[in-house]
């Protein structure tokens, strides 16, 4: 029997993904970590990390002292340095007090560097270095105010000795005293030093609002995958999930396996996997559509006797579209018609080739009613989890992304939420769109009260003041006050954005390109046959150009949907039908969504108008036209207008819109725009070859007889897709 990749990857301590990166560069063809290695191949890679393992034995030494200071406690590391540094200050100074005292005073210096150093750990990582050493100058960066007692450890002095020196100037200020950036400039001059104020960075709305700490490599921990499953009706999505559910929860937990909000979490083999259950992929396209990206891996389940049916497809387009992995799952293979072949060759021609078959997709053969292959479905799952590493860090204040919510008559406002990131704790504010509050209970998947909730975990919150929407980000804030501000910036925020709002159409395609700088015209395609897509579809391909391109994001016959709506407005694209007209709901959801939809039955005219959009799209290119020459004549100076010339035209012809260039001895002194020009007295719009005029130069008073005025005209050439 055949060794997996992951099996042997697992067995030396390797990640999937690195693990295949080595095979490869040892001569081992392979793509997959699902892929089984022959009796040779696993020769070659044994004989390799045998090998390896002989280097690794000698550096044993090394490795162990490295990991020691890794593993060194700040504690630890706090006591050196103190001993340190009292040992040079003992050799500096006398010994006034009393050893009591001393030690004491040692004491307290140690605890108050511990409580700096966890400050010191946070602001880092938040700031970047605070204090910088160059030409021997020490350096102080700060934001804005900073206390007297954290200014005094960064200038390395006692703060009762800037106490004492401010008390003197007359400034009675304390150790929590906010001083001013010019205040701190002042002190540090005493002392040699130079403060600097450290630019502050603009963050997005979230960011700047929730996690002040930076995520650490040592602080990453492993989390569980967020999976959901979509595909057509009656294909067994529910029956999966059941079946999935029943075979993974144990009939004594607290609850049973009663699902108690819109999402929930398994145990396999000691490692947690969490399912989101959507009503389909139109809710996943909603929160997709809000800008919550939920979703690690998509479960595109497929009837094996029924095979790839159009919301199959619309549920392959909402799964690529959010540029996640997919796993197949071909359900129903106990029926005496599957045929589990079919499926991978009707799914081929959409982009999903089996790893089997030399593609990137894994396919895994399950029956949900027989719970058949449901544990390697689990186990897909796993491994795909683990090439995309995903990791957490639980130690910062928690952020998530709010699934579902609903106003109880007993409890007041609950969201089901899932965490994304940092651990949720009871009596901690929390903000998610316009609604705040404190969390007042949490509620697991299970129906059960708990205390605290982690990274990818589902939890039910009671405490906010506001039902929140589906989709809202959420955050842990410091403080009641601060929860206050968000709410009204987030408020203020959404007023604009909704008055502003406008969904692309071809008409506003040319002005959003130049705006936003997007080269990709994003398409949706309906026909009334198979044989039209292709050929609509294919017509439309042919447009793009290596500047601008067309974009398929689905393709399918039938009349125009509510869900191809929902795809369009959470992609910014357009929706083209053929030979179909779109329903009643889906007109309605297009008008109050701003999406346009274009139907013809005349193939060209959609081509047409989608070729001049593309047009549109084009970098404009520009062209200069020659227009006359003028040659200065006299120059007279007028009080209060400047030097004005006498000229005769030349050449060709001037107007009084051209724009010009003068040129002395054949080189260019100036490029502008002409101030006046006249004939006689009188203002004129031209003067043509063979007239005298007179002018004067915009912004350019330095004109000489004998100096040449060119005229020429910029004009924009039409650009093409040919």
């Amino acid at each position: 029997m055949k060794i997996r990749v992951h099996e042997l990857a697992k067995k030396y301590g390797f990640e999937n993904k690195e693990f295949l990166d080595i095979l490869n560069n040892i001569g081992i063809d392979v793509h997959s970590h699902l892929a089984g290695l022959t009796a040779e191949q696993e020769k070659i890679a044994t004989a390799y990390f045998a090998k390896k393992n002989d280097n690794v034995v000698s550096n044993n030494v090394f490795i162990e002292e490295e990991t020691m200071k890794k593993n060194m406690d700040f504690n630890d590391v706090d006591d050196f340095v103190e001993e340190n540094h009292t040992a040079k200050k003992s050799k500096n100074k006398n010994k006034n007090k009393s050893g009591d005292e001393n030690s004491k005073e040692e004491g307290k210096s140690k605890k108050r560097k511990k409580g700096r150093r966890a400050d010191f750990v946070v602001k880092k990582a938040e700031q970047g270095p605070e204090i910088i050493e160059e030409d021997g100058m020490k350096i102080i960066k700060i934001r804005g105010e900073i206390t007297l007692g954290d200014f005094a450890d960064r200038l390395g002095v006692g703060s009762s000795e800037l106490i004492k020196k401010l008390f003197l100037k007359g400034q009675m200020l304390t150790i929590n005293s906010p001083i001013s950036f010019e205040l701190a400039e002042e002190l540090a001059m005493d002392y040699d030093a130079l403060v600097e104020e450290e630019e502050e960075i603009e963050l997005d709305f979230g960011d700047k609002f929730a996690l002040e700490i930076i995520d650490k490599p040592e602080d990453l921990v492993e989390r569980a995958p967020v999976i959901t499953i979509m595909g057509h009706v009656d294909h067994g999505k529910t029956s999966l999930l059941d079946a999935i559910r029943t075979t993974s929860v144990a009939s004594g937990e607290a609850g049973g396996i009663t699902q108690k909000i819109g999402a929930y979490q398994i145990n396999k083999a000691g490692r947690k996997i969490t399912f989101v259950d959507t009503p389909g992929h139109e809710a996943f396209t909603d929160m997709r559509a809000r800008g919550a990206q939920v979703t690690d891996i998509a479960i595109l389940v497929v009837a094996a006797d029924d095979g790839v049916m159009p919301q199959t497809i619309e549920a392959l387009s909402h799964a690529k579209a959010a540029n996640v992995p997919i796993i197949v799952a071909i359900n129903k293979i106990d029926k005496p018609e599957a045929n589990p072949m079919r499926v991978k060759q009707e799914l081929m021609e959409h982009g999903l080739v089996s790893v089997e078959w030399g593609g990137d997709t894994e396919f895994v053969e399950v029956s949900a009613k027989a719970k058949l292959n449901l544990d390697t479905l689990l186990d897909t799952i796993l491994i795909t989890s683990e090439i995309l590493e995903l990791k957490a860090n639980p130690k910062k204040r928690a952020k998530g992304i709010v699934l579902e919510s609903r106003l109880d008559p007993k409890v007041g406002p609950i969201a089901d939420v899932l965490i994304q990131e940092g651990t949720l704790k009871i009596g901690e504010v929390i903000v998610a769109g316009e609604s705040m509050g404190k969390v007042r209970a949490l509620v697991n998947d299970l129906g059960a009260k708990v205390q605290v909730a982690t990274v990818s975990q589902p939890i039910e919150i009671i405490g906010f003041n506001d039902v929140p929407s589906a989709g809202d980000t959420f955050y842990v804030i410091q403080n009641e006050q601060h929860a206050k501000r968000i709410v009204e910036e987030m408020a203020k925020e959404r007023k604009i954005a909704e008055v502003s709002r406008k969904s692309i159409s071809l008409e506003t395609l040319s002005q959003q390109m130049d705006n936003a700088n997007v080269k990709e015209l994003n398409l949706i395609l309906r026909a009334d046959s198979r044989g039209s897509v292709e050929a609509l579809r294919d017509s439309l391909l042919k447009l793009s150009h290596e500047e601008v391109i067309v974009n398929i994001i689905q393709a399918a016959s039938g009349a125009i949907t509510e869900s191809d709506v929902k795809l369009a407005e959470a992609s910014n694209a357009i929706i083209i039908g053929f030979n179909v007209r779109p329903t009643t709901n889906a007109l309605k959801e297009a008008d109050s969504n701003g999406v346009e939809i274009r139907t013809s039955n005349i193939i060209y005219h959609i081509t047409e108008d989608i070729e001049k959009a593309l047009t549109g799209m084009l970098d404009p290119e520009f062209k200069e036209m020659y227009s006359g020459r003028i040659e200065i004549k006299k120059v007279f100076k007028v009080s209060k207008v400047g030097n004005v010339a006498g000229c005769v035209v030349v050449d060709g012809k001037v107007r009084k819109e051209s724009n010009i260039r003068i040129l002395r001895n054949g080189v260019i002194v100036y490029e502008g725009k002409l101030n006046t020009l006249k004939r006689y007295k009188d203002d004129a719009k031209e003067v043509v070859a063979g007239q005298e005029c007179g002018l004067g130069i915009e912004n350019f008073n330095d004109i000489k007889e004998g100096d040449i005025v060119e005229a020429f005209d910029i004009i924009e050439v039409k650009r093409t897709l040919k």
